[in-house]
């Protein structure tokens, strides 16, 4: 039996502050299997972005274990940290982040490159992930370009680029109208269904119930965790 893509074992993350240490995930542990689709849910506040960035390994934990594809990843250096992202996870944000001076398939092609992908293949690959997401008459658009929605189908392009096994999104839908949120949340569906793991934070109900399980948050805790 292949082990969890991802998991926390009793993980706290403190943040110094002039006021005092501020504690934004407590003592948590959780287990995300291979080939799950999940909702993180919670107040504005509630440590579940911090969480996020620990499971992607872009934060680390002040205490507790973190443990990708059972690797225990708590002590890793920078560089090891950052191959490992690039290799096995993808992240989605909110604001997109795409680079402004680069095309829609420019943007794709960043991270192929950054992990030495040939230039054959990168434009081979990128060009099916653009039709993959709806945009192959995009191409050639840069983000000023390119609706919310739009930007945001790119950024998934991009998160999908070196194949991810977990796919992470922080608030997807937060700068998108209702109807184009929704779209997104079935382009997840969509990649959840070709077999990438995808871990969605997200404060809107309507969202986290179209995930098979959800995770509910609260001062830095894990308070349920029901499978539907």
């Amino acid at each position: 039996m292949s082990p969890p893509v991802v998991e926390a074992r009793g993980v706290t993350r403190t943040f110094p502050m002039p006021a005092g240490p501020v504690v934004a995930v407590r003592d948590l542990s959780v287990t995300i299997a291979t080939g799950e689709f999940v909702s993180i849910c919670g107040p504005s506040g509630c440590g579940k972005s911090t969480l996020l960035h620990i499971l992607g390994c872009v934060d680390t934990p002040s205490s507790g274990e973190l443990l990708v594809d059972g690797r225990d990843v708590s002590t890793l250096g920078d560089a090891a940290r950052s191959a490992l992202r690039l290799s096995k996870i993808g992240f989605v944000f909110q604001r997109f982040f795409l680079l402004p001076m680069l095309t829609a398939a420019e943007n794709v092609e960043l991270p192929q490159a950054e992990a030495g992908v040939s230039r054959a293949e990168r434009r081979s690959r990128t060009s099916a992930l653009l039709d993959y997401v709806g945009l192959a008459h995009r191409t050639h658009h840069r983000p000023s370009q390119l609706s919310g929605g739009e930007a945001q189908r790119v950024a998934i392009a991009r998160a999908l680029a070196n194949r991810p096994r977990l796919l992470l999104a922080d608030e997807p839908t937060g700068e998108l109208d209702q109807a184009t949120g929704q779209q997104i949340v079935g382009l997840f569906e969509r990649v959840h269904a070709d077999g990438t793991t995808v871990v969605v934070v997200t404060h809107d109900p309507a969202i986290a119930a179209r995930t098979p399980r959800m995770l509910s948050m609260r001062d830095g805790r894990i308070e349920d965790g029901a499978s539907r």
